[in-house]
């Protein structure tokens, strides 16, 4: 489907620099594949996928000393154990073991080696863990265990990392007003060896996203709210194909998108619509994420290959067990969720949950709650 590309251009500009010494690579709109998804609030289709969960399960973290987290900004599944990033004021990186015992703390708030001062973003692979620091303009290596390796400096600001399968580096940078790629690719020593998606000029931004870059099945996703696009890219950070999301009359204005701080001082947004986060591609063809407007959050679930589309708000009907706050798939069709003990004003079975869950979350842990679907 090679359609709607005015649509895409409103929101993104694909970089046309080439560079043959610097190895830049042209990106042609038209190379690409695009499919569009309508955002409609489509019940039969959202209850259709929400009963293909076939198991849940439970894991209560548990923190102890500074193996601690105020609010998990992300998780990331790797080698049996949980990685958990933290922005707010503890600004930190913890692990966990698959069931839940606590490990470690990945460095400390700094500006000497191996410390950090605004860990925005990591990533992990079998080489070990990275730490964006977004305020140093740094990346920080540890061994999985928590031991410092190294660190080093990049020539620019970013909020968003992923290390490729090629071993080069994939960043997200801040814009700044100007028509900067959005994406730009390093080596392991961080010298930029490409560059694409340039952002529109005059775009600040304004809105805060998760996982901006994040793992899917075949790839990467890339998501910047609010966009009204998604951009598919391969396992080394070359672009696929986008998903378009058309939120017909909800659609946030795109003055709001250009610069939301300035936007969301003159005027209410509660009706528009958006992502909070990166969409999560939990099989071949279902998608999970977070939309909501002024004042609600919505469970989204789609199809981006069908145009299938459906959200539900969370209420005092809803279940406990349903999915509250998707935060990562481990690609085999489980989700994880985070839940807490405010489910108990918040659904109608929390006394349905085994008391030792129960007794968790009354004690202050965080539990992940795990629904695996059935493969279609």
């Amino acid at each position: 489907m090679k359609t709607i590309l005015i649509l895409l251009a409103l929101f993104l500009t694909l970089s046309n620099c080439s560079n043959k010494k610097n190895n830049f690579e042209t990106t042609i709109l038209s190379d690409y594949n695009i499919y569009k998804v309508e955002v409609s609030t489509n019940k039969n289709y959202y209850d259709s996928i929400i009963n293909l969960i076939s198991d849940t399960a439970f894991v209560i973290l548990k923190e102890k000393e500074n193996i601690m987290f105020s609010y998990a900004n992300k998780i990331i599944e790797h080698n049996n154990k949980y990685f958990i990033l933290d922005k707010s004021s503890l600004r930190s990186i913890v692990s966990f073991k698959k069931d839940g015992n606590p490990i470690t703390k990945y460095g400390r708030i700094g500006q000497g080696p191996g410390e950090y001062v605004s860990p925005w973003d990591f990533d992990i692979d079998t080489t070990g863990l990275y730490i964006l620091d977004t305020k140093s303009k740094k990346v920080i290596h540890y061994s999985e265990e928590g031991s410092f390796l190294e660190e080093r400096k990049i020539p620019f600001f970013a909020d968003a990392i992923k290390r490729l399968k090629n071993g080069n580096f994939v960043f997200n940078t801040t814009p700044d007003g100007t028509q900067q790629p959005s994406l730009i690719y390093t080596d392991s020593e961080m010298n930029i060896v490409g560059k694409s998606l340039n952002y529109r000029s005059n775009y600040i931004g304004g809105y805060t996203t998760n996982n901006i870059i994040r793992e899917n099945k075949t790839g990467l996703n890339f998501y910047r709210a609010p966009s009204d696009s998604l951009t598919i890219l391969d396992k080394d950070g070359k672009i696929k194909a986008f998903i378009v999301f058309d939120f017909l009359n909800k659609s946030v204005p795109q003055i709001a998108k250009t610069d939301y701080i300035s936007f969301s001082q003159k005027e209410q947004s509660a009706d528009f619509l958006h992502f909070v986060n990166n969409p999560i591609c939990i099989s071949d063809s279902i998608w999970i994420g977070l939309i909501e407007d002024g004042n609600n959050q919505y469970t989204a679930i789609f199809n981006p290959f069908t145009n299938d589309f459906g959200y539900k708000k969370f209420t005092r009907e809803s279940s406990v067990y349903d999915i509250i706050e998707p935060m990562f798939s481990d690609n085999n069709g489980a989700i994880i969720s985070l839940i807490s003990p405010e489910l108990n004003d918040m659904c109608n079975d929390y006394n349905m949950l085994p008391d030792s869950i129960t007794d968790a979350l009354n004690e202050g842990n965080r539990v992940l709650l795990i629904n695996s679907f059935k493969r279609k």
